[in-house]
């Protein structure tokens, strides 16, 4: 029992470390290399491999079910949700402070939101004051000093980036699901605010619509997944078979290099439809935590550029479940919430 567990262990971290950034461990020469090469052929992939493609899939379903109909289980239930109720009030702190550290990571390092988007060549005469602009802002949020100006901020910089870098700045949607968040609902935690501007929105946007608050997180959290495993995976699928190439992943894990893409990106993509429509929320986001952190050590990644995964992914699994989820829809007590 325990090489099988050990076995599947392996093969899901063979399918995570082809991870959705591979351009955080590629040069820039393999990235062009690769951006410029065609897509994997996954069709005939599933074909030449289908009884793997069969087996791991009933694998994974089997393990999906097992952990779905455990969290709804009414005596775990029971147990585990009264201290999982008390984590929820943590939730919007740790996602207002992670929000303010990837910021303020962002400046220090002179790149926006990810190590391939210099602030030079975006901002170019401006490098330096947009750094010291991105260290003021997540300071203001880390500390809850003006947070909602802070957020406001924020989210216009993201849209002028969506302006300039497009569709992809999909990849970092997370960052505009907390900045909209804090925008619309207030910061969790304020050492000082604007009661103008706290009056304007309180006017604008109903206390009653503050339950949806979660909902903008988790569902551009999950879109920010989904995207960038499509993008490194299928759009442009040459980049996660660089990674396997470069280091040589097939020693570790025996099956073909585009099985080992095709995997990696289907249980991203699934990850990211978990939160989505909020389905085995702490699950997934204990999934997500366990595998990107051994992705960082096994490929010594730099760690700033995830700072916005890690602590948005620890705000989900703190506040669990809303009104919104498809979890909670399936339960008869709505008193109760699924634990995983």
């Amino acid at each position: 029992m325990r090489k099988i567990i050990f076995i599947l262990l392996l093969f899901f971290l063979a399918q995570y470390n082809v991870s959705a950034h591979e351009v955080y461990v590629l040069d820039s020469s393999e990235v062009g290399f690769a951006l410029e090469a065609p897509a994997p052929n996954f069709i005939s992939t599933i074909n030449e491999h289908l009884g793997q493609f069969i087996t791991w899939g009933l694998i994974t379903i089997i393990i999906v079910l097992v952990i779905f109909f455990l969290s709804i289980s009414r005596p775990l239930e029971r147990l585990c949700d009264p201290w999982l109720d008390r984590l929820k009030k943590y939730a919007p702190h740790i996602a207002q402070i992670t929000l303010g550290l990837a910021l303020i990571a962002s400046g220090y390092y002179h790149a926006i939101f990810g190590v391939e988007l210099p602030l030079q060549a975006t901002f170019g005469a401006f490098e330096s004051l947009v750094s010291h602009g991105l260290i003021i802002i997540g300071i203001m949020l880390t500390i809850g000093l003006l947070p909602r100006i802070a957020a406001i901020l924020t989210t216009a910089l993201f849209i002028g980036l969506i302006v300039h870098f497009r569709v992809y700045m999909l990849n970092y949607a997370t960052y505009l699901g907390e900045a909209l968040t804090i925008a619309f609902f207030g910061g969790a935690h304020t050492l000082f605010a604007s009661n103008k501007m706290s009056h304007i929105f309180t006017r604008v946007i109903s206390p009653m619509l503050h339950k949806y608050k979660f909902l903008i997180m988790r569902m551009l959290f999950g879109v920010s997944l989904v995207y960038a495993s499509l993008y490194a995976k299928l759009i442009h699928g040459a980049l996660a078979l660089e990674v396997v190439s470069k280091y040589n992943l097939t020693h570790y894990f025996p099956f073909d290099p585009v099985f080992l893409v095709l995997g990696s990106m289907l249980i991203e993509v699934f990850l990211g439809i978990c939160f989505m429509v909020g389905f085995e929320i702490r699950f997934a986001s204990l999934f997500f935590l366990i595998f990107l952190t051994l992705s960082l050590v096994f490929f010594g990644e730099a760690v700033w550029p995830h700072i916005i995964l890690i602590g948005t992914a620890i705000a989900m699994f703190t506040h669990g479940y809303d009104p919104y989820t498809f979890s909670v829809k399936l339960e008869k007590d709505k008193k109760l919430d699924p634990v995983f």
